[in-house]
């Protein structure tokens, strides 16, 4: 695990993260009120959409959409869902289609969800620092190879590499 000291090392992460992302790849993210989960999708759509972009949270919307060249951001805030099925009226089944999909609170859909799925964990250790691992079922090795390979986090990086379909990322 990372410990992310400030804001500045959670930005880096999620930048570096979203080199490796591509349509069709579902990230969720975890934690709790206040763990940064917005702040880190927030940072992914700026390296696809350019760092002027005015980027709005979901929180009551449920759903932001975000235009690149080549694809389209579906950004879901699902804190106040009250059912699962509530998923299909915010354009789910489109937005599986060749998009990148970043979902906040995504407990209430994760057993509709299939692979691969990104996992972002952030735990909130004081007011600057955060606790965060990475969790993928992907059976690519390609968003481990990537991270293990960055220079900006390669010192920190523990690969857990295993025949099972989950493989852990511990930055």
């Amino acid at each position: 695990m990372l410990i992310l000291n400030n804001e500045e090392e959670t930005k880096k992460l999620a930048k570096l993260l979203a080199q490796s992302l591509k349509p069709n790849d579902i990230v969720l993210l975890n934690g709790d009120l206040g763990a940064g989960k917005t702040f880190f999708c927030r940072e992914i759509i700026k390296h696809f959409c350019g760092e002027n972009t005015n980027i709005i949270s979901p929180t009551f919307n449920l759903l932001q959409t975000y235009k690149t060249s080549n694809f389209t951001i579906y950004h879901y805030d699902l804190y106040r869902l009250k059912s699962p099925e509530e998923i299909y009226e915010l354009g789910f089944e489109e937005a599986l289609n060749g998009n990148l999909i970043l979902i906040e609170w995504s407990e209430i859909i994760k057993h509709l969800l299939t692979p691969p799925l990104i996992e972002v964990n952030l735990e909130v250790l004081d007011e600057n620092k955060r606790l965060c691992s990475i969790i993928t079922n992907s059976s690519e090795s390609s968003l481990i190879d990537f991270l293990q390979a960055s220079p900006l986090f390669s010192t920190k990086l523990d690969i857990q590499r295993d025949k099972s379909p989950t493989r852990k990322i511990e930055l």
